[in-house]
């Protein structure tokens, strides 16, 4: 995986049109954020992109590669291009609840408070529609199971 800091704005745009997370956002506002390359990080595989307990007020989105979700060591699932993860932290401010750890060189886009500040309005809002549809998605999941369990 290329080192993000070596990347052009335009090739991250190009990765960027191929994430499902970004699917509502103008070229402009990919372009935008493609050119905050202080956002972009790159994992190695078997680095631990998040560690359960900690505080971090931060969510990734993958760009590229795949991650795995682990508790004690137990997988959890696995999150390919395209997924977000570490979004309660970022919204609660509470301790990360899981390990998150590099499965294949991973590409992702760290969203904190800062990113945000940096951003318009409208990218804004952007992230946090993608955010509360996942979120709904993961609740009607749930809610699913529950009824068949009934």
């Amino acid at each position: 995986m290329s080192n993000p800091a070596q990347m052009s704005p335009e090739q991250i745009t190009s990765l960027l049109n191929k994430v499902p997370f970004f699917k509502k956002f103008t070229l402009y506002e990919k372009k935008r954020v493609a050119g905050d390359s202080a956002c972009f990080e790159s994992f190695s595989p078997g680095t631990k992109i998040i560690k359960d307990g900690t505080r971090d007020t931060s969510f990734f989105i993958l760009i590229k590669g795949e991650v795995s979700v682990e508790k004690k060591g137990a997988p959890i699932a696995s999150l390919q291009t395209g997924d977000f993860f570490g979004e309660m932290a970022f919204l609660t401010d509470s301790p990360r609840s899981s390990d998150i750890i590099a499965q294949s060189p991973c590409l992702v886009v760290k969203v904190n408070q800062e990113l945000l500040n940096r951003l318009s309005a409208d990218i804004r809002e952007k992230i946090k529609d993608q955010i509360i549809e996942k979120l709904v998605q993961r609740l009607n999941k749930v809610t699913e199971r529950l009824r068949v369990r009934m």
